[in-house]
């Protein structure tokens, strides 16, 4: 920190002194300066992400260009889709509002500050205006506030029951694929087993029989870790079949018996030579898989399995039924923000199937 400050002040000095410039401009120097350093910044990035041009000698004493890493051209790839980039900004945005909500929002996702601000544009379902930008529910809510605060839990249960169904599924492919046998033929018929499920209606009986049992610690969980353990446990099983057809395809490959004959411990090859190389579905089915937890929940929220002290997209949909007639944006403002995200969650996933492609040569 102190090399950096003497640094920035020398080159500060410097730059004042080639221009000329009066001690009351030293704001202009101290701009530069930091143009400066941000585009250094911007060029580490780019030389991080981007393809190595280096120029290395081989043994033999000739020139030779150093080959780009598989994750510099993943990103030239990907940064040449115009839909990936604004599907990717689109998810970025959403993921820092869920984080940054709370300094962002101007009332109270519950409380009812604005029913008594009928003066100011206030009140009850009213329209959306200057200081109410999305207008206020029945209850006098500010509307604007709920679509910030939902976010953060549509995007949590998305993410985390994703990272769930991924650890499972992954985990249970992995041994089906390398072991096979009687390991493989144990874990897809359970497999098979929860691909026969009704989703929708094991997942309604789950959270109903945990918000409303006899169970007192199980009534003391909050309802989105109960959405997040529901959709993580049910949603496993194609990710698990895919894992597994990979694992197989794999398995006899020559680095794999390379590895084999080392004295590699199967554990070992699982960890670094097999799960590596079926990183790309996986992580696009990841990607997918956060779109349809957000889906999931907004589902099982909508049909007033959601806890009534957490704010949420499906449940704002939920409770404007009654003024679908008046106040359709009550409805309407919700069902777009669920809609765009998992839009641009899908599209994420389509751009990064197409990325991480390594057929895709150009």
């Amino acid at each position: 920190m102190e090399t950096t400050r003497v640094t920035f002040t020398a080159k500060l000095d410097k730059y004042m002194f080639e221009h000329r410039l009066p001690k009351s401009m030293i704001w202009a120097g101290f701009l530069v300066i930091c143009a400066y350093y941000i585009n250094d910044g911007f060029t580490a990035i780019k030389r991080l992400f981007g393809a190595k041009e280096t120029i290395i000698i081989t043994k033999d004493g000739t020139l030779r260009e150093r080959s780009p890493s598989q994750w510099s051209l993943v990103w030239k790839r990907y940064s040449k889709n115009k839909v990936a980039i604004l599907s990717g900004s689109l998810v970025l945005i959403t993921i820092l509002i869920a984080i940054f909500y709370p300094i962002l929002m101007p009332f109270g996702p519950v409380g009812t500050e604005p029913l008594f601000d009928a003066w100011n544009g206030g009140g009850s379902t009213t329209r959306p205006n200057i200081k109410y930008p999305a207008g206020t529910d029945i209850l006098g809510r500010d509307e604007f506030s709920r679509l910030l605060a939902g976010s953060e839990v549509s995007l949590t249960v998305g993410i985390f029951s994703s990272i769930l169904s991924l650890l499972i599924g992954v985990t249970l492919g992995a041994l089906a694929g390398y072991y096979r046998g009687w390991t493989e033929e144990v874990i897809m018929r359970i497999t098979d087993m929860f691909l026969a499920l009704p989703f929708l209606v094991i997942a309604i009986l789950a959270v109903s029989f945990i918000q409303r049992g006899t169970l007192e610690f199980l009534r003391q969980i909050p309802q989105s870790v109960v959405i997040i353990i529901v959709l993580g446990v049910f949603g496993w099983a194609g990710l698990c079949r895919l894992v597994a057809a990979n694992t197989k395809q794999i398995y006899n490959l020559d680095y794999v018996n390379a590895a084999r004959v080392l004295g590699a411990s199967n554990k070992r090859i699982i960890m670094s030579h097999i799960l590596p190389n079926i990183m790309a579905p996986i992580i696009v089915l990841g990607t997918l898989a956060i779109a349809g937890g957000i889906l999931s929940e907004a589902g099982l929220t909508f049909l007033g399995l959601g806890s009534p002290t957490t704010v949420s997209w499906g449940q704002m949909v939920n409770e404007a039924q009654t003024e679908l007639k008046l106040n359709p944006e009550l409805a309407l403002l919700p069902g777009f923000a669920i809609f765009f995200v998992v839009l641009a969650f899908n599209l994420l996933g389509d751009a990064l199937r197409d990325a991480l492609d390594p057929r895709l040569r150009e």
